[in-house]
C-alpha cells in the first residue's frame, strides 16, 4: 500500500462527495457538469492528449478541480460561448488585483491556473464540446516558487548538528534527491548491495521507478536501521513530513536567522526550510557531478530537461565548449606533436641568432659536438645549413634532435 503523507486521497474523496452532484454557489450547472465530466475522464485516463496518456494522480486531480473552479466562478458567459477576449480579460482582472484570493491577497502564480485551464479546454476540444481554442494565445508561464538555498558548507553545518534520526533522513534525501512522496514509501527491503543502492518502486514513484546509488549516506543509513531495529517490511522514514518540516524550520531559523534570505535567486527565507528544499539543493549538488544529463534526469525522476535548464541558470553555467573539445583524441595528439615541433624549431632559430649576435664571445670556443667545428668561426650561412641538416634528421627521428643541437663550450 502506498503511503499518502499529504492525505490527498482522503481530500479527493471528500471533494467528490461534496461537489460531484451539486455545483458550488455562483457556478452554472451546465458548466459544472462539464468540469465534473472532465475530472472523471482524467481520473480514468480517458480523452487525454496524445503526448500524455494515462490516468492522472490524485494531487493533479485536486489541482485541476480547484484551479478550474476559479474560472467557472468568474466567467460572465457559459463555457461553450466563451471567446479569447473573455479569457484574456479575466487574466487582466487577476493581474490588476480586481479578483483576489479569499484572504484578500493577489494571485502570485496564476500561470499554474492557466496551465490547468488549458488542460480542461483541450479536453473540451477533443470531446467536441467547443471548436475554438481560446487558450492558444495565453501563456501559462509563471515565476518559479521561492525555495531555501544552502551552500555545501551550510548543508554540512546544518545536517550534522541535527539529532541522529533527522540527520539520517536529511542526508538520505540529499544523497538520493527523492521527492518527499517517494522517500516516505521506501522500505528497508528496498535497499540493496549492503545499503549502497535504494530502489524507488514503480507504484510509489511520481514519474518512473528507478534504482539510485547512495554516495553520501550509506553508513548513516546502516546505523539508523540498526539503532531503530527496523525490519525489511518496515518503512525507512517513520516520522510524518509535517513533523520533520517543523523540526527543520526551527533549527534552520536558529542557525542561519529566520528572516534572512538564503539566496537572491532562490528568494526563500531560512525559516521556510522543508524537506522539499533538500531536493532543490540536491539538484544543485549533483548537477556538475554527473557526466551526462541523462544520468542526472534518471536519478531525480525527471522526464524533461526544464529542471536542468533552471538549475544551470541558477548556478550561472554557460556554454564553455571550445574548438579543442571538438577534436578527436588521436587528432589532438597530432596537433600537440606539431606544436612541440614548432617550439623546437623556434628554439633552434634562437640559438642561431644568439650565435650570430655573439652570445659565445666570452668563450674561447663553441664546438659542435657532432662535427667538431668551432661555431664561433662559422658564418651565418654555415649555421643555417647546420640547422637545416639537423631539421632534416629530426623529421626522420624527432626524438634525437636534442642531442644534435648541443654545443660544447669552454
Amino acid at each position: 500500500m502506498k503511503r499518502d503523507p499529504y492525505n490527498n486521497e482522503r481530500r479527493w474523496e471528500s471533494w467528490k462527495e461534496n461537489h460531484y452532484n451539486k455545483p458550488p454557489k455562483g457556478i452554472r450547472r451546465d458548466d459544472w457538469k462539464l468540469l465534473i465530466q472532465f475530472l472523471k475522464d482524467m481520473e480514468l485516463g480517458l480523452n487525454t492528449p496524445i503526448g500524455r496518456k494515462g490516468k492522472r494522480d490524485i494531487g493533479t486531480l485536486l489541482n485541476l478541480s480547484s484551479h478550474n473552479k476559479l474560472f467557472l466562478e468568474n466567467f460572465k458567459k457559459p463555457l461553450v460561448k466563451l471567446n479569447k477576449k473573455d479569457l484574456h480579460n479575466f487574466e487582466k482582472d487577476i493581474d490588476n488585483g480586481k479578483i483576489l484570493k479569499r484572504n484578500g491577497e493577489k494571485y502570485t502564480a496564476f500561470g499554474n491556473y492557466i496551465k490547468d485551464f488549458k488542460v480542461f479546454w483541450g479536453w473540451m476540444i477533443r470531446t467536441k464540446k467547443v471548436k475554438e481554442n481560446i487558450a492558444e494565445d495565453i501563456t501559462s508561464k509563471t515565476d518559479k516558487p521561492s525555495w531555501v538555498y544552502l551552500s555545501d558548507e551550510q548543508i554540512k553545518e546544518f545536517f550534522n548538528q541535527l539529532s541522529l534520526d533527522y540527520r539520517t533522513i536529511c542526508w538520505f534525501m540529499y544523497d538520493t534527491g527523492m521527492r518527499v512522496t517517494e522517500a516516505v514509501n521506501v522500505k528497508v527491503e528496498d535497499f540493496s548491495d549492503d545499503f549502497k543502492q535504494v530502489t524507488i518502486r514503480e507504484e510509489t514513484a511520481k514519474t518512473f521507478g528507478r534504482t539510485i546509488n547512495l554516495k553520501l549516506s550509506v553508513e548513516l543509513v546502516k546505523e539508523y536501521i540498526k539503532s531503530n531495529n527496523l525490519q525489511p517490511e518496515d518503512y525507512f522514514i517513520e516520522k510524518a513530513p509535517f513533523t520533520i518540516n517543523k523540526y527543520l524550520r526551527y533549527h534552520s531559523s536558529k542557525l542561519f536567522g529566520a528572516d534572512n534570505i538564503s539566496h537572491p535567486k532562490a528568494k526563500g527565507k531560512y525559516k521556510e526550510f522543508t524537506l522539499y528544499d533538500i531536493r532543490h539543493n540536491s539538484s544543485i549538488f549533483w548537477l556538475n557531478r554527473y557526466p551526462t544529463h541523462k544520468g542526472l534526469m534518471y536519478r531525480f525522476g525527471w522526464r524533461q530537461t526544464d529542471k536542468i535548464e533552471y538549475y544551470s541558470g541558477f548556478l550561472g553555467i554557460k556554454d564553455e565548449i571550445t574548438d579543442t573539445d571538438m577534436v578527436l583524441s588521436e587528432d589532438r595528439d597530432k596537433i600537440y606533436k606539431l606544436e612541440n615541433e614548432l617550439q623546437q624549431t623556434k628554439n633552434r632559430m634562437e640559438e642561431i641568432e644568439n650565435l650570430v649576435s655573439g652570445k659565445y664571445d666570452s668563450f674561447e670556443s663553441a664546438i659542435d659536438i657532432e662535427t667538431g667545428k668551432d661555431l664561433k668561426k662559422a658564418t651565418p650561412q654555415e649555421l643555417l645549413e647546420r640547422d637545416k641538416m639537423i631539421n632534416d634528421r629530426m623529421v626522420r627521428d624527432v626524438g634525437e634532435w636534442d642531442s644534435r643541437m648541443k654545443v660544447k663550450v669552454k
